[in-house]
């Protein structure tokens, strides 16, 4: 089923790209009245943006005004918006003030990189649910932003203490799947604690990947213990997909628990817990001394639903690399530079994470596939 089509009516698309990120509507600024209890919107103006499936596309958007700035997020400014007449959807923008920081530039890149990875490859299948929906993005205007459809569910963190065995089960089972499936499309989230994951009473959640990397890069000193590998805190290494496995062992472990884990190793008590016992090895210091996560579906007897089928071939390659000339042209007018380098972390770590540095020349992700 495409939702696009469902949403015709309110959708204007063009055969060009959008050359901005707004245009001026004719109803007057304020003039949406506020849902729910929410405040009237500040603003109220079309936007334009890429789909998740590459087209563009134009909506009238009431902006509302901006949250506080997340402990994950803290560089790029959040909203609530309405798009058309009633989808609700949340924004991160990099505002203007701060377009010289390219590192941050760089980390919304790559996470619209991931988010459309992730909708290509699995979209159409029965575990889309597990991943943050990315509805639209545009990178190429004066506050580049991206915005994803409302999260469902509580943080696991509301259940720690209190879940049932089943729920337990379910939650491990679904995030054991979920790093698999990341791993497959060469993906780290780094973002996996028990505030930001979410539980819907069926399913998990990831949060957006506005930490992801490709595993095989530098990693970065990032996190907070214990959700955070000791090796991914130190900044050590290689990213890994293992690194995942540590924080969803961690998360189990307060789930169950209602307990914080130990910052470097294995919990004291962790063999009076059989329900953890099969992410025993997850609790290893190192990547390398923790199972591959195909290997854990295996042990809680899940089949790895991609044993025997490749993920399907990108569609939108030819439309991907002419994106990639378009921005390229751009950035060299602007002076912004190419393939450029982030800002070093203390110890001179770390090229730069854009989608070119994420995926390689050719895969910047104008567009998805469900």
């Amino acid at each position: 089923m495409d939702e696009w089509a469902d949403r015709q009516d309110a959708v204007r698309t063009s055969d060009r790209r959008p050359d901005d990120g707004t245009a001026p509507a004719d109803e007057a600024p304020g003039a949406a009245a506020a849902r729910g209890g929410r405040r009237p919107a500040r603003d109220r103006a079309e936007l334009a943006f890429f789909t998740d499936e590459g087209a563009p596309a134009r909506l009238l958007a009431a902006y509302w005004g901006d949250l506080p700035p997340g402990q994950q997020r803290h560089v790029l400014r959040t909203r609530p918006m309405t798009l058309g007449e009633d989808w609700r959807v949340m924004q991160y923008r990099l505002a203007h003030t701060v377009r010289g920081d390219h590192r941050a530039r760089d980390r919304l890149e790559a996470e619209v990189g991931v988010g459309l990875a992730v909708r290509r490859a699995f979209g159409d299948a029965p575990y889309h649910q597990l991943f943050a929906r990315l509805g639209g993005y545009h990178l190429d205007v004066r506050e580049p932003f991206v915005f994803y459809e409302p999260a469902r569910g509580r943080p696991l963190a509301v259940l720690a203490g209190r879940a049932t065995v089943k729920e337990q089960e379910r939650i491990r089972s679904e995030l054991v799947l979920a790093v698999r499936l990341l791993e497959a499309v060469g993906v780290v989230h780094r973002g996996l604690t028990p505030h930001s994951v979410r539980w819907d009473g069926r399913h998990v959640r990831l949060p957006e990947p506005c930490l992801a990397t490709r595993a095989g890069h530098p990693r970065e000193a990032l996190g907070e213990a214990p959700w955070a590998s000791p090796e991914q805190r130190a900044g050590h290494g290689t990213a890994d997909p293992r690194d995942d496995l540590w924080s969803v062992a961690q998360v189990m472990y307060h789930l169950v628990t209602g307990r914080e884990g130990e910052p470097d190793g294995a919990p004291r008590d962790l063999a009076r817990l059989p329900s953890l016992g099969v992410l025993a090895g997850a609790f290893a210091p190192r990547a390398a001394e923790r199972g591959h996560p195909v290997e854990v579906l295996r042990m809680l007897n899940r089949q790895d639903p991609l044993q025997g089928r490749p993920l399907p071939a990108d569609p939108l390659e030819p439309g991907r690399r002419v994106f990639d000339e378009e921005l390229a042209r751009k950035r060299a007018e602007l002076e912004l530079g190419g393939d450029r380098e982030a800002v070093p972390e203390p110890g001179g770590r770390g090229p730069g994470r854009g989608l070119r540095a994420l995926f390689g020349t050719g895969r910047t992700g104008t567009g998805g596939r469900r």
